[in-house]
C-alpha cells in the first residue's frame, strides 16, 4: 500500500534500462538517506531483513555454540538466521500488551552461554519492556539486537527504535512499513561493529539480473493488484502478464529451516532506487497509519476489546493494529469483511510463523490463538 504511480514509472524505467543496474552510487546514496532519516550512524542495505540480521550476528562475533534469547512469537526467518550461523535460540515468552519480550522471562533464561538478546517491536508498537531489557542486558554484559522490521520509524524518548541497542535490522519486504518487494537494512552507531558489518557486506554478492528483473516486475504486480483505482478490472490482466515472475516472501525451504541458494545478497542499484523513492514517503504513510489506529481504538472501546498499549514516551507506527479476540473470530475471519469491510491479517498463525508451534509459552500461545491484525493503510 506504499507503492504509488511514481514507483511504477521508476520500475518500468529501470526494467527498460538494465545498463544502469551497476551504478554503485545509487546504493550508497540510498544507505546515506536511510541512515540520515533513521538517525543511525551506519546503515548497510541487503536484499532482506533476515540477511540484515545475519550481518548483525556477524558484527557481534557470535560463534557456534553461543545462545541468544528470542521471543517465542516470531517469524521463522529470525531463528533461521541464528541456526544458519550455528547459534542456539533460547525462546522466552512474551507479554500481551505490545507482544514483545517479557523482561522477567528474559531474566529467568539468562545462562553463561547466552551472549545476546533479540527484542522486537512488533506490529509497529514499541516493546513494553524496551528500557528494562536494555538495562538487564547491560547488567549481564549481553549484546542487544533490535528487530525493527515491523516498526521502522517508531520512536522512544524522541529516538527512532533501533538506535538504543547494539545493532538493529529493518525490512522493506512487501508487507512491511516501506516496500522494495524484498530488502532490508542493518544498522549500528558503534564504529567497531560497523566495520564488522562492512566486512560481511563486502563479502556478500549481488543478486543476478534475472532476480533483479523479477523484483522490479513485482513492483508492478503489487501496485496493480492492491493499489490501482481500477485494480478489480486490472488484476486478472496483470496476473496473466506478470504472475509467473511473482516472488514469495518466505520460501518453502525457509519454512523447513533450509538456507536458500539466494540467501546472503546485498542490495543492487535498481532496488535501492525504488527504496530511495519509498523513503520520501515514510513519514507520510506512518502518519496515515497512526490516524487509522485512532479509528480502531474507538472500535475496541465500543466492542469491549483491549487496545494495544502505547508505552510512555513512545510513538508507534502501526504496521498493523493487533487485537486479542475470541478464538472463533480468528479462525473464521469472514465477519470482518462483512462488518468492517476489511480483510484481517493473522500474523502469527503459529509461534514460529508460518512454520511450527513450540510448547511451554502460554502468552505466545494465546496470541497465536486470539491475535488478529487490522489494516492501518486502506484506500
Amino acid at each position: 500500500m506504499t507503492l504509488d504511480e511514481d514507483d511504477v514509472v521508476l520500475a518500468k524505467a529501470l526494467i527498460s534500462n538494465p545498463s544502469s543496474w551497476d551504478e554503485k552510487k545509487i546504493i550508497s546514496q540510498y544507505e546515506m538517506e536511510f541512515s540520515r532519516w533513521n538517525n543511525s550512524k551506519f546503515a548497510f542495505a541487503f536484499m532482506s531483513g533476515r540477511v540484515s540480521l545475519s550481518a548483525c550476528i556477524y558484527a557481534l562475533n557470535l560463534q557456534p555454540g553461543d545462545e541468544v534469547i528470542l521471543p517465542a512469537y516470531t517469524c521463522v526467518v529470525v531463528p533461521n538466521a541464528f541456526y544458519f550461523a550455528g547459534i542456539k535460540p533460547v525462546y522466552c515468552d512474551i507479554e500481551l500488551e505490545t507482544y514483545g519480550l517479557d523482561v522477567n522471562e528474559v531474566k529467568a533464561h539468562i545462562t553463561p552461554r547466552v551472549r545476546a538478546i533479540l527484542l522486537h517491536h512488533l506490529y509497529g508498537l514499541v516493546c513494553r519492556d524496551y528500557h528494562a531489557i536494555l538495562d538487564l542486558a547491560k547488567c549481564y554484559s549481553l549484546s542487544v539486537i533490535e528487530d525493527c522490521c515491523h516498526a521502522t520509524g517508531a520512536k522512544y524518548r524522541g529516538e527512532k527504535v533501533g538506535n538504543l541497542g547494539d545493532v538493529a535490522f529493518y525490512s522493506s519486504e512487501q508487507s512491511k512499513i516501506f516496500n522494495t518487494i524484498q530488502g532490508g537494512f542493518s544498522t549500528t552507531n558503534n564504529l567497531e561493529l560497523a566495520n564488522k558489518m562492512k566486512e560481511y557486506y563486502n563479502c556478500a554478492a549481488y543478486p543476478d539480473s534475472v532476480w533483479i528483473q523479477k523484483q522490479l516486475y513485482n513492483v508492478l504486480l503489487n501496485f496493480y493488484e492492491c493499489k490501482h483505482p481500477k485494480k478489480w478490472i486490472l488484476r486478472d490482466i496483470i496476473q496473466l502478464r506478470y504472475g509467473h515472475k511473482r516472488l514469495l516472501s518466505t520460501t518453502a525451504e525457509e519454512e523447513k529451516g533450509i538456507r536458500p541458494k539466494h540467501y546472503g545478497c546485498k542490495m543492487p542499484a535498481p532496488i535501492a532506487a525504488i527504496g530511495s523513492n519509498q523513503i520520501k514517503k515514510l513519514d507520510y504513510y506512518n502518519s496515515r497509519r497512526r490516524e487509522t489506529a485512532k479509528y480502531w481504538d474507538i472500535w475496541c472501546e465500543n466492542n469491549n476489546y483491549t487496545k494495544p498499549v502505547v508505552i510512555d514516551n513512545s510513538v508507534p507506527v502501526y504496521l498493523r493494529y493487533p487485537v486479542l479476540v475470541e478464538p472463533f473470530k480468528k479462525q473464521n475471519r469472514s465477519w470482518a469483511n462483512k462488518q468492517l469491510g476489511v480483510d484481517l491479517g493473522i500474523w502469527f498463525a503459529s509461534n514460529i510463523h508460518p512454520s511450527k508451534n513450540i510448547k511451554g509459552f502460554p502468552k505466545a500461545d494465546k496470541a497465536v490463538e486470539c491475535c488478529i491484525n487490522l489494516p492501518c493503510l486502506m484506500q
